[in-house]
């Protein structure tokens, strides 16, 4: 097989970039040698999955007669492994938690079919696998070919008939497999892939589907049957996070409180395994600690608050666990959804101005910086939302952040802001913290209730909001800005 760059940036790099430090190894040691015809007198990698990643677990040479030994003094934790070579060619093999002395021999022109396995009855397994996926997927590819090459219909219903068996035969090899094999990691992982088939939806009397979503929620309910939880070994494998971020993206509505019920449930069935839960709850607070959708930052102070600030997560050390403690601070204020902290704050005339006390459909913050190259690029396109919504219940506001008087005047001058811009010489109100202010222009919308329904945006962005929210459209799912 044939790597890609990115993969090869990513198994060289990823162990650095990785923000999850990997369970620590039991100190039995492994010794597994590998022969493969086409390289000598090089190095190789041996390599693991871990997540989305392909990490590094340490580094080989080949020696004259294409011979290399993966051999360390610390058992591996179980896993797929990979066997990288020069040019990112590799192929991967199975590596169980008690059998870590075994020999593997092969040809770089073939891996999988040239493969000979001595002393580890799971690659057996697994090879044998491989291989006869190999000649399946070959039928079906040829069979697809002949499809898209007929536009005749009873030709292409014999082709799908034919698609259908080969892969009802793939079905059933993999079933008798794990039957016929139960205590085989290869059985653990084909398990852990298993997808609920969706039995006929119950009719009502007149005939049609008595529940429309049964088959979403049948799938749904049932998509974790098979998975073992308490099985480590799976973690090093992509099927433990290709199904998380499946359970999350496709099977949970993309609002915060129904992806902390679906996070909460992964997490609780994840504690069956202590790598399990480490990474599911790393996984998932991370990805949306990251989001670029508004309000996934809901999701991560909920995980943080409820999982890592009382002491669930025993790996952190205390220099992280205070920044997590620092982040969650300083969004917990603004999360879309609540009541918007109140500012009192003077405008430029030094008259005190209450932020819930403006009265106004909709309030549009505007924290801006007279330094800032983006806002002296974007206030120009307010000023025009200002005049488009002016008569339509929208309020801009704005907050400058810095304290220089005379510079503030200078830049509302010169940009032509015609709406009430405050400032705080003595940061009384500490607004950067509540409003979570790192980079400038930052945006927030607020109803009449002054409760956030949107942060940081463009001013595109609010244009499309603000019309579809005073034209009762269907809002649009928003990105969050960039950083600036």
């Amino acid at each position: 097989m044939q790597l890609n760059k990115l993969f090869l940036r990513t198994l060289l790099y990823g162990a650095s970039l990785f923000l999850f430090v990997v369970p620590g190894f039991a100190k039995e040691g492994y010794n597994i040698k590998v022969k493969v015809k086409g390289f000598a007198d090089t190095t190789c990698y041996l390599a693991y999955y871990y997540g989305s990643r392909i990490l590094v677990s340490d580094t080989f040479n080949i020696d004259a007669k294409g011979v290399v030994q993966f051999k360390g003094n610390e058992k591996l934790p179980g896993g797929i492994y990979l066997a990288v070579f020069p040019g990112s060619k590799y192929f991967e093999m199975l590596v169980n938690t008690d059998n870590q002395e075994f020999a593997l021999e092969t040809d770089t022109a073939d891996f999988v079919n040239s493969m000979k396995v001595t002393g580890s009855p799971d690659n057996k397994l697994f090879n044998d696998y491989q291989r006869y996926l190999g000649k399946k997927q070959k039928v079906i590819a040829e069979l697809k070919k002949q499809k898209d090459a007929t536009q005749n219909e009873d030709s292409i219903a014999l082709i799908d008939e034919s698609i259908d068996a080969v892969e009802k035969d793939i079905k059933t090899y993999r079933e008798t497999l794990t039957k016929e094999n139960p205590n085989a990691f290869l059985s653990a992982i084909i398990q852990a892939m298993w997808e609920p088939e969706i039995p006929e939806i119950p009719k009502n009397e007149k005939g049609d589907p008595a529940d429309p979503q049964f088959a979403y929620k049948y799938f749904k309910s049932h998509y974790w049957d098979k998975y073992d939880f308490s099985d480590g070994r799976l973690v090093r494998t992509p099927i433990f996070n290709n199904k998380i971020t499946y359970y999350l993206d496709n099977l949970t509505l993309k609002l915060p409180d129904s992806i902390n019920v679906s996070a909460d449930f992964i997490i609780d069935k994840a504690k069956a395994n202590p790598d399990a839960f480490r990474f599911a709850l790393s996984q998932i607070t991370y990805n949306y600690e990251t989001s670029k959708i508004m309000g996934m930052d809901a999701v991560f102070v909920h995980l943080a608050q409820k999982y890592y600030l009382t002491g669930f997560a025993t790996w952190m050390d205390s220099t992280n666990m205070a920044k997590m403690t620092e982040r969650v601070n300083r969004l917990k204020y603004n999360l879309v959804g609540l009541k918007a902290p109140e500012l009192l704050m003077p405008d430029l005339d030094n008259n005190n101005v209450s932020l819930h006390a403006i009265k106004s459909d909709f309030v549009v913050m505007v924290f801006w910086d007279y330094n800032c190259g983006h806002c002296k690029k974007e206030m120009p396109d307010f000023v025009a939302l200002y005049e488009k919504y002016k008569d339509k219940g929208v309020t801009i506001l704005g907050v400058c952040t810095r304290v220089e008087l005379d510079e503030i005047k200078k830049f509302v001058v010169e940009y032509k802001l015609p709406w009430t811009n405050l400032w705080d010489p003595y940061n009384r109100t500490k607004f950067r913290d509540l409003y979570d202010i790192y980079s400038t222009p930052t945006i927030y919308v607020l109803d009449k209730d002054k409760k956030i329904i949107a942060k940081r945006l463009d001013p595109k962005q609010v244009d499309e909001m603000l019309d579809n929210l005073i034209n009762k459209k269907q809002a649009p799912t928003m990105n969050v800005g960039d950083d600036r």
